[in-house]
């Protein structure tokens, strides 16, 4: 039933995905013990709006480049998933830099049609650069701009400058920022780097996700490679990119600050176009129906039950 649905790409699915996360919305503003305010809606609301946006940009990146078939699959998985993660919305923060990243990924990963090359490394380190005013340890994405530059457009030297020079925009202006503030630069937030991994706090039900999420990602690795083949040149740097930038976002969630939560949002893209490819390669559609109902069942748990 759900495969049928979404099996193939239409604006209704679109609007189903906004209706669920609507619904996600309004259980999470009646499950938790907060009073309904003026002051509440008011800091959650932007960021129900922010996520509905970045379901129209993660389709748009999927549909432009071809990271799926023709199918909605990715765009329900994604709403599923953000579902897992009920808190989201108190968390404004970890929204904007999920867009950011989104924003710098789509200028990455369109390298490949050599078409205003510098101006797209430029945005993309603006954009990353940008989010790591949120969090240092966004920095790590800088890595997925220089593998992008190292399999589209490596011939020309100046492209491993650009994204230095976009950078050093961005901090040079913050620096500007702090100086007029009259705030200690050494030590603000953004220069702090702390590289310990601690999961002693960390609850049980998030621990059980990222056990999910590598299961997933490993079955789909194992898909990947045995597929590897009949993939075009363009899909193999594509998913090469979705694939790095999974990695980063494992990374990224191992080591990010703990005022910064919810850090699982930035795996949500990447997986979801590696969750789509499965159900595609799935031949048997009851397995598929299956998977995704367990999923949503367990998303819709998770909102009513969030603790």
């Amino acid at each position: 039933m759900i495969t049928s649905v979404f099996g193939k790409s239409k604006p209704i699915n679109f609007i189903l995905c906004i209706g669920i996360l609507l619904v996600y919305f309004v259980i999470h503003l009646f499950s938790t013990n907060k009073v309904l305010s003026h002051e509440m809606l008011s800091l959650e609301i932007p960021v129900l709006f922010l996520l509905l946006f970045s379901l129209f940009v993660m389709n748009f990146i999927i549909k432009k480049n071809d990271l799926t078939q023709q199918n909605d699959f990715a765009l329900l998985i994604v709403t599923i998933f953000i579902g897992l993660f009920p808190s989201i919305f108190d968390n404004i923060k970890i929204v904007c830099i999920h867009l950011l990243i989104l924003f710098a990924f789509r200028r990455i990963i369109t390298l490949g049609s050599l078409r205003s090359i510098k101006q797209k490394i430029f945005d993309a380190s603006l954009f990353i650069s940008l989010a790591v005013l949120f969090d240092s340890w966004i920095v790590l994405y800088f890595v997925v701009i220089y593998i992008g530059i190292l399999v589209y457009v490596s011939g020309d030297y100046k492209n491993w400058l650009v994204p230095i020079i976009g950078s050093t925009v961005v901090l040079g202006l913050y620096i500007v920022y702090l100086y007029l503030a009259q705030q200690d630069i050494l030590t603000n937030p953004l220069f702090q780097f702390d590289l310990k991994i601690d999961y002693s706090t960390t609850s049980y039900r998030r621990i059980a996700l990222h056990l999910v999420i590598t299961l997933l990602f490993s079955i789909n690795f194992v898909i990947f490679f045995l597929k590897y083949k009949t993939y075009s040149s363009q899909k193999k740097l594509s998913f090469l990119l979705s694939k790095v930038l999974f990695f980063m976002g494992i990374t990224y969630v191992l080591f990010a600050k703990n005022i910064t939560q919810n850090t699982e949002l930035l795996l949500l893209f990447p997986l979801a176009i590696f969750m789509a490819n499965l159900l595609e390669n799935l031949e048997n559609k009851r397995i598929s129906d299956i998977l995704l109902l367990l999923l949503m069942i367990v998303s819709f748990i998770f909102n009513i039950y969030p603790k």
